[in-house]
């Protein structure tokens, strides 16, 4: 039996999409009118663990589909398929995985409620005032402007709870130290504020759980079709390119608010589901203020779902039972705004005009990008999902069909009043993901129509997955959507010395310095050293060096530095790694000639140079500082 006709036509139109996304052939499918995604190709060679990643899970996934009783296989490949894509994406342009899931949580310009929290004067107060908190991350973070207070408070409580772990915090802290080196707004972070941000590095993975409420979700809607729509959730290229966002976390919240909303129509008496999915609801919007188009696709889902309903329901009662479930969900959605009223007198349009003033003042013409919210939101969900959702809705009104169909149009509904509403300002793409599990699920519905015996084959759900994977690698391959962090990398190593005369003297217990020599250039001493690192530090430390004279005599001024002039400071030493300085020591005018020595010190405060670090010399004794000599002036 041969795929229906409408996969087959899906399937070539996507592969034909991927390859003019993949050389740029039509300029416009990135967007215009005021907003363009950069069109920046990944070396190819970098391409090829992305491309073998979605090849082996299309095979595996294939495989899985084929075989009954394998859901828990199923679910366990799709979480696996969701977590590594995004760190295959992460690969085309970056030698360091994990150092840019670090800088892209701790950056105001990729995230920001990570770099709020830590900022914040939780015991001031300050965070009661919040439309004050968002102008002042003006230039900064744009995100922490356009979103209320939820996740820079979720981020504070994390820390205040590793604050009360201090061992936990110091083995989390100690895992990012070769991240931070020369960010020195990063230093003065205490060791909870390090840990907490482990919670946006393991994004990939949290967002990964979204297969569990997926399949429960899909399971109650669409039966037998749950599995596909499940395997389909890591081939979303939204989800693999805008990690560590969160907005790659909120379709996990807002599938189980829904999830809550389906239990409660089931029951007689649902008002405990309701309040509670109304409340996840509520804490949602309290994090970003993009989810509230959620109120209206479950205001809209619940209505379509009693109006459908046969007898014993008359259509006065459909509607009187669809404001009672409103009246209970709108309960639960106030509880987290009241509770933020109580404490703060501010309210949800206190906020939002902050929000909305900065978010409308985007110039985004209305005509144009009426067809480009929709355009980047359906590209970044994949047209292949979108196209089937789209044929599940048409083929349900044109045959006047009722029941199941109900989230394909509460979907088309919500997204046509939300792109007329003219709220959109671009990268809707991200924004919009918490939408695209429910594109799966009434897309895997669409099958009901395409194939006779109501159930996908293996073979459609491939060639649908086929398209959607081309589409996700080509997007991935050549727009860069993710602003750079702003976060320094850490330099490359400098490498030791070949210098002669060793010294092992330990500085702290933390570094030491395993040899040196110098020698006299016309009026100064080059001083060589050779360093290397025991354990990662938090301290930038500073040098000093002192000459004395053949008489004894000290001259009345140090040398000050930072190793190779700042751009290597010891917070970038590794345990083990071997750092080379150089550094040139003036004589004074007339200096006389026979041995001078050097007094070396190290300290952290230069506001403070007399508190030296303890340095263990290679005989076990301990001083404030290392004599190195004698030097032949001659």
């Amino acid at each position: 039996m041969g795929l229906p006709r409408s996969v087959v036509v899906i399937t070539a139109f996507s592969l034909l999409l991927a390859l003019l996304l993949a050389v740029d052939a039509i300029p416009f499918m990135r967007g215009g009118f005021g907003w363009q995604w950069p069109f920046e190709p990944a070396p190819l060679r970098r391409a090829l663990p992305l491309a073998a990643g979605i090849v082996s899970y299309l095979l595996g996934a294939w495989v899985l589909l084929r075989r009954e009783g394998t859901v828990r296989w199923l679910l366990l490949w799709a979480f696996l398929g969701a977590t590594v894509f995004p760190l295959a994406v992460i690969a085309l342009r970056s030698d360091d995985v994990g150092y840019e899931l670090f800088a892209r949580t701790v950056s105001g310009v990729t995230t920001g409620p990570h770099l709020a929290a830590a900022e914040m004067d939780w015991s001031g107060g300050a965070w009661r005032d919040w439309p004050a908190v968002m102008n002042l991350y003006e230039g900064r973070s744009v995100h922490v402007r356009l979103s209320p207070p939820g996740l820079p408070m979720w981020y504070g409580l994390l820390n205040a709870i590793f604050e009360k772990s201090p061992r936990v915090a110091d083995v989390l802290h100690r895992a990012l130290l070769p991240y931070q080196c020369h960010n020195w707004n990063l230093l003065a972070y205490a060791p909870a504020e390090w840990a907490s941000a482990w919670l946006g590095i393991l994004m990939p993975a949290w967002a990964a759980f979204t297969v569990v409420p997926l399949y429960a979700v899909a399971r109650r809607l669409i039966a037998g079709q749950a599995r596909v729509a499940v395997l389909w959730w890591p081939l979303i290229p939204a989800l693999a390119m805008f990690t560590p966002s969160w907005n790659t976390l909120y379709p996990l919240f807002s599938l189980l608010a829904f999830w809550l909303l389906l239990i409660g129509l089931e029951r007689a008496r649902g008002e405990i589901q309701f309040i509670a999915a109304g409340l996840l609801t509520g804490l949602l919007t309290f994090a970003n203020f993009s989810l509230i188009p959620l109120i209206a696709l479950f205001g809209i889902y619940t209505i379509l779902h009693f109006v459908w309903r046969q007898n014993p329901w008359t259509l006065s009662a459909a509607w009187r039972r669809s404001i009672k479930v409103g009246a209970w969900f709108v309960l639960g959605l106030a509880i987290p705004w009241m509770v933020y009223w109580l404490v703060t007198s501010l309210t949800p349009p206190d906020l939002l005009r902050v929000a909305m003033g900065v978010h409308l003042a985007l110039d985004r013409p209305y005509l144009p990008w009426l067809w480009l919210h929709f355009w980047e939101w359906a590209l970044f969900t994949g047209i292949p999902l979108i196209a089937l959702w789209l044929f599940a809705a048409w083929r349900s009104i044109k045959r006047h069909q009722t029941g199941k169909p109900a989230l394909a149009i509460a979907l088309l509904l919500t997204l046509a009043l939300l792109l007329l509403s003219g709220t959109a300002r671009g990268e809707t793409g991200r924004v919009w993901l918490f939408f695209a599990p429910f594109v799966l699920i009434a897309a895997a519905g669409a099958f009901n129509h395409t194939d006779r015996d109501q159930a996908i084959r293996p073979s459609s759900w491939l060639a649908i997955a086929v398209g959607q994977g081309a589409i996700m690698a080509a997007l991935a391959m050549t727009w860069a959507v993710i602003d750079a962090p702003d976060i320094t990398p850490r330099p490359a190593p400098p490498g030791g010395l070949a210098t002669a005369r060793p010294v092992n003297a330990v500085f702290d217990a933390q570094f030491q310095l395993v040899s040196w020599d110098a020698q006299v250039e016309q009026d100064a001493i080059i001083l060589r050293l050779d360093w290397q690192g025991i354990k990662p530090m938090t301290t930038p430390y500073w040098f000093s060096a002192l000459l004395v004279s053949p008489e004894g005599t000290p001259l009345a001024e140090s040398v000050v530095w930072q190793p190779l002039e700042t751009r290597y400071p010891t917070t970038c030493w590794m345990a083990g790694e071997r750092v080379g300085d150089t550094v040139t020591l003036p004589l004074p005018d007339g200096a006389p000639k026979g041995e001078w020595w050097i007094s070396l010190a190290a300290f952290a405060d230069t506001q403070n140079p007399e508190q030296r670090l303890i340095v263990t010399l290679a005989d076990g004794t301990q001083d404030t500082q290392v004599g190195l000599g004698p030097v032949r002036v001659d």
